[in-house]
This record gives C-alpha cells, structure tokens and sequence, in this order.
C-alpha cells in the first residue's frame, strides 16, 4: 500500500528497440526545452507513429555539458538502425538545426553503434561548414542566418527498453488522472526515463489484433467503462 493505494505486483509490457539519446543545448533552458519538445513531437506509439520519442528528465546544468550552455536529454527510438537513423536526421535537421541558438550533441552511454548523423546534416552547410574539436568531441559547425549551429559528427545507438506500462484503476476519470499524474511527476525525476505520450499519459491502452485484419491493434475494449454488460 502507498498512501491507501493497493500497487499489484505484475508483468509490465516492454520490448526491445533500437535507441539514441540527445543533448540539446541552447542560450537558456527555454529554448532547450522548445527545441526537446519539438523534435520529439508526433513520437508516442511505433504502431503509428514514425518513432518512439521523449524528453528526459529535468535540466542539465551548464557544468556538465560540452559547450557550457544549459541542456535537455532527450531520446529516440525505432526498430531498425535505418529507420533510426532516419529519424534521427530529419528530426534534428527540421526541428533542432532550425531552433534558435541550439547546439546537439551525442548523449548514449556504451553505444554499440555509432551513426554519421552531424556527417549528414553538415550538408546544409553547402560547403561552408567546418569541421572542428570542442573538448574530446568532433563536431561540425554549420553556418546559418543566426549564427552557427554545432552538431556532433556522430551518434551512438544501443538495444534499449521501450513499452513499460501500468494500469491506473480507479473510481472514474478524475481521480485516474490524478493518480497517474503524480506518477509521471515521479518518472519525470529518474535519469533514462522517457514518457513518449501526451503528458506522460495514454488513455488508449491497446490489445494485439482486432476485427478488421488490417489493424494491427485496437481499443482494450476489456478495460473500457463505457462498454457495459
């Protein structure tokens, strides 16, 4: 029992994916932030989602990051090390590269791979980026209208987690949300953790298959309220 909820000790869904882990840094928190939040956008499900995406846990403080500047983890994941790379391409080019006073750089501890991503984004550069050493790190620096955006030339990928869940069971729709905001407050706290979906909630947990052949998953219509009988 924790403050007179019962906490069932049970399986929780989880699969292997493929994963990387950013570091956003910017002027100020804001624009770290602003930059996570977008990069990370249109991120929580693989079943119809283009990748698996969040922001991870609170603010890195300027001292523990290469360019001195406040940062934000965040991470990215998918099933194969194509699609990721993919994913990582565009999302850093369209939504990191494009945010005010940014800079991204490789965070994946024990990487079994490295990916030429900064290699690939260094193109829009068209010629006129650099590339460079910022401490122990080969970056590029890429001109742009602003400044220069620096990106690290490669990124770590690794087997991760992704798919750990439990259920909220409560009296109705208040109190459930309630319960499962405060426990996205606590994840929110440990080092690692992302939540991909909207808040850190999903209201549409899903089971395997359905009637139509061509969905892959459907409506866990067991644990609905409004189907009765």
């Amino acid at each position: 029992m924790a403050q007179k909820v019962e906490i069932e000790d049970t399986f929780a869904e989880a699969f292997p994916m493929l994963a990387s882990r950013i570091l956003i840094t910017a002027a100020n928190e804001e624009w770290a932030r602003i930059a996570a939040r977008t990069a990370t956008g249109f991120a929580s499900s693989i079943i119809m989602s283009p990748a698996e995406a969040g922001v991870e846990g609170p603010l890195v403080p300027p001292e523990k990051t290469p360019d001195g500047r406040p940062g934000v983890y965040i991470q990215i994941y998918h099933r194969t090390g194509h699609e990721l790379k993919a994913q990582l391409i565009s999302r850093i080019g369209q939504c990191i590269l494009t945010c005010p006073t940014t800079a991204a750089f490789d965070a994946m501890p024990y990487p079994r791979k490295m990916l030429r991503i900064g290699a690939s984004i260094r193109m829009f550069g068209d010629g006129y980026e650099k590339k460079d050493k910022l401490g122990d790190r080969t970056i590029w620096r890429i001109p742009v209208m602003e400044g220069e955006f620096i990106i690290e030339h490669k990124f770590g990928i690794r087997r991760c987690v992704a798919g750990g869940n439990f259920l909220v069971m409560a009296e109705d729709q208040a109190s459930a949300l309630k319960g499962a905001m405060q426990a996205v407050k606590a994840m929110e706290k440990i080092e690692g953790v992302v939540l991909t979906f909207p808040g850190g909630i999903c209201r549409s947990g899903s089971k395997v298959g359905s009637m139509k052949d061509k969905l892959p998953a459907s409506t866990n219509h067991p644990f609905c309220p409004a189907i009765k009988g």
